[in-house]
């Protein structure tokens, strides 16, 4: 029973507490992918141009584009036209776009945008324009750097830009520091910038009020900057596989919503981030989130792992 189940969790968690000393802080991967793999290569077939003119034309009606894995180089004029200003849902993903063309502001109704797995190297400004959109998806891309045109989507949920290469954009200065500011920034609840070869984040990231989900996994960050302490609404936060060795004095107190810690592969001392002041209250959260879990009879999804420090 569920009862008998929190019992036992309660037994672990104190075993926990008594092994202090062989385990550090605990935390749980969700269901994020695994830091340092990339998908699955994406095999690239080019579909004949009548196909694709039906898929267009298709759109006009079912207000979704699907072009997936078309062999896409540019998108097609026609998708771009008056007539898919109604366009709730695009994907282009596993194609081998470099670019989007500026029209592409003509879908101010668009909620989902997915680009996965492209060759992108940029972003129009134009992307400002869609101010509708709910989820944009940009993994396994080539960008270095983002339209500061971006923060003007109010309306932002979801942004994934893993995989990409935002790191060397950040080290020759062009990239815009103030990005995850203006209306975005109290939109945004989940942001996925893991492996782009970070060694420092976005100050402005620490300005998303609204976010609940972070990952800056397999990155170079030495250092998380004090700041993180405003994202007192973020729940889940995995900093796996980076250069971290603590983290700031004031962190696990100001994110007082935090029940999800992931920090495998850094070279931390365990033992001085339960000495941090918040961990208690953090485990305090995290136990009530796996007896969710468990009540809600999903016990084969609780990960008992303990931060993965060694």
């Amino acid at each position: 029973s569920s009862v008998a189940l929190r019992a036992g969790f309660r037994i672990f968690e104190s075993w926990l507490s008594g092994a202090i000393g062989r385990m550090g802080c605990s935390c749980a991967k969700g269901t994020a992918t695994e830091p340092g793999l990339r998908p699955q290569a994406v095999s690239i077939k080019v579909v004949p141009a009548s196909v694709l003119a039906k898929k267009v034309a298709q759109a006009k009606t079912t207000r979704v584009l699907a072009l997936r894995e078309c062999g896409l180089k540019v998108l097609p004029a026609d998708a771009t036209n008056s007539e898919f200003a109604a366009l709730r849902t695009v994907d282009l993903a596993g194609n081998v776009l470099k670019a989007l063309p500026d029209s592409i502001g003509i879908w101010t109704s668009l909620q989902n945008l997915n680009c996965g797995q492209n060759k992108l190297i940029e972003l129009p400004a134009t992307i400002g324009e869609l101010t509708n959109l709910q989820k944009l998806i940009l993994t396994d891309n080539q960008l270095q750097v983002l339209p500061l045109e971006l923060r003007r989507i109010g309306r932002l949920k979801v942004l994934q830009i893993d995989l990409n290469c935002l790191g060397e954009g950040l080290n020759k200065g062009t990239f815009p520091d103030n990005i995850f500011d203006g209306p975005l920034a109290n939109s945004l609840e989940e942001l996925d910038l893991s492996s782009n070869s970070l060694a420092e984040l976005p100050k402005s990231v620490t300005k998303l009020s609204s976010l609940l989900r972070l990952s800056v996994a397999n990155n170079h960050l030495a250092a998380l900057q004090g700041e993180f302490a405003r994202l007192s609404k973020l729940q889940y936060l995995d900093a796996s596989d980076n250069r971290l060795k603590t983290l700031p004095d004031n962190m696990l107190v100001g994110m007082s919503s935090l029940s999800e810690l992931w920090l495998k592969g850094n070279p931390m001392d365990r033992l001085k981030l339960q000495e941090l002041p918040g961990f208690g209250d953090f485990l305090a959260r995290r136990r009530d989130r796996l007896d969710a879990k468990i009540d809600a009879n999903v016990v084969g999804r609780v990960n008992l792992t303990v931060c993965g420090l060694d």
